[in-house]
């Protein structure tokens, strides 16, 4: 112990021999850490809140489906739905669904699509029937209305703020649909905007609108059904559960016709994200190497001028182990330490970025047309494990680097060492 004392007291007046280049060692480290600190809290932040708009708009935790109309879903169609067992009605199995242990909410729904002609233009749009009275217990539906309120009576629409400009619309104004029924049928229908709706994700804000689900039904001539419901369990984690719990109840009602979809099975965008998610694993390494090659010079630089003090060591006896030791315990000073201040730097960034937020409309207006939902405004996570696992990250990979040039400096051969250069 009083050895790696000693050791590590050499390795300290070592690093202030020259303490610009050890600064500049620091500061590199410091650098690379401090950039996965924040990009992993920027990563978690935008997948969370991607995540969570997915969720809390299209697919719950679980979505119960037809089979057959998941793969006609993009078409909106009406023929395939969600009718319950023959001996019960539609009420009697959501009543039996959010029965289930798993369930803590359900949320049946109507998708259809409509549209409405302004100044020579068709606009399309999907509209949603809801159950207003569930929606206000979970979702976002409810929250995210920006002004006005909940339809209250047949007739009355929630419409995205961007839908509503398209349409030259406003809070009260009277606009007229057309959409087809369950047998096909061309109808036109006319309501009143008292709400309007935004989510910060384009997709939704530009195309969709809402009104009650019973009023839907009656429309589409679809009495008793709907097209899809979203159940949601005590957390996103336990959708995977929640999931083989519906297929065993739908398999005691002898209902294969339905299908259950767990959130992050139920989107092609969601399962990428969720790849890349663990493919950033690989990119933050290698932003530590690059902070380790500065390690890894640093120390060359310091046995290219100690050459003849490291000979000595040998030549009075000092093992090759020891003084491996001390040149490893160097880098492991820069690693430690420009780990600490860099995970410091992050953390500072992501602590201030958790509670103000990232303007990102510059990539909303990037993926623009592409089907990804984001909020305009990024939160970053801030969190004691991107703390802990962006130190040691940077710490043992420092670390293991020091470990090549200490090596070399402890295989030195004595005699050559105590040579100066001529």
């Amino acid at each position: 112990m009083m050895l790696m004392l000693y050791f590590a007291g050499l390795a300290a007046r070592n690093l202030k021999r020259n303490l610009i280049r050890t600064a500049i060692a620091i500061a590199a480290v410091a650098a690379v850490v401090a950039i996965v600190v924040f990009g992993r809290g920027l990563m978690v932040g935008f997948t969370e809140s991607s995540f969570r708009m997915y969720i809390d708009n299209e697919l719950g935790h679980v979505r119960l489906l037809n089979q057959d109309y998941a793969g006609r879903e993009i078409l909106l169609s009406l023929e395939h739905t969600i009718t319950g067992p023959l001996e019960l009605d539609l009420a009697e199995f959501l009543l039996e669904l959010e029965e289930l242990e798993e369930t803590r909410h359900i949320l049946p729904r109507i998708r259809f699509g409509a549209a409405a002609s302004v100044d020579d233009d068709l606009i399309r749009m999907i509209g949603v029937g809801v159950d207003f009275e569930r929606e206000s217990a979970q979702g976002a539906l409810i929250d995210n209305i920006e002004e006005g309120r909940k339809p209250e009576k047949n007739g009355e629409i929630i419409i995205g703020r961007d839908l509503a400009e398209k349409l030259g619309a406003e809070r009260g104004s009277r606009v007229t649909f057309i959409f087809s029924d369950a047998f096909q049928s061309v109808r036109a229908r006319t309501f009143e905007i008292v709400g309007l709706r935004r989510t910060g994700a384009s997709d939704i804000d530009e195309r969709f609108f809402y009104l009650s689900l019973a009023e839907v039904q009656r429309m589409l001539d679809l009495e008793g059904e709907v097209t899809e419901i979203m159940v949601f369990a005590e957390d996103a984690g336990r959708a995977e559960k929640l999931s083989q719990s519906l297929d065993s109840w739908l398999a005691g009602l002898e209902l294969d016709r339905y299908k259950s979809v767990a959130w992050n099975r139920a989107d092609p965008f969601v399962e990428i994200m969720l790849e890349y998610d663990n493919l950033m694993n690989f990119v933050y390494v290698l932003f530590i190497l690059m902070g380790a090659v500065v390690v890894i010079t640093t120390l060359f630089m310091i046995i290219r001028e100690r050459k003849e003090e490291i000979g000595m060591m040998a030549a009075l006896g000092l093992r090759e182990r020891d003084i491996m030791t001390i040149f490893t315990l160097e880098g492991a000073f820069i690693g430690l330490t420009g780990s600490l201040l860099g995970t410091s730097l992050g953390g500072f960034i992501n602590f201030y970025l958790s509670r103000q937020g990232l303007q990102a409309e510059a990539l909303t207006d990037l993926i623009d047309g592409i089907d990804l939902m984001m909020e305009p405004i990024i939160y970053t996570s801030y969190n004691l494990e991107n703390l802990l696992f962006s130190f040691a990250l940077g710490s043992i990979i420092t670390i293991l680097a020091s470990l090549y040039p200490a090596f070399r400096a402890a295989r030195l051969d004595p005699v050559e060492a105590l040579q100066r250069d001529r």
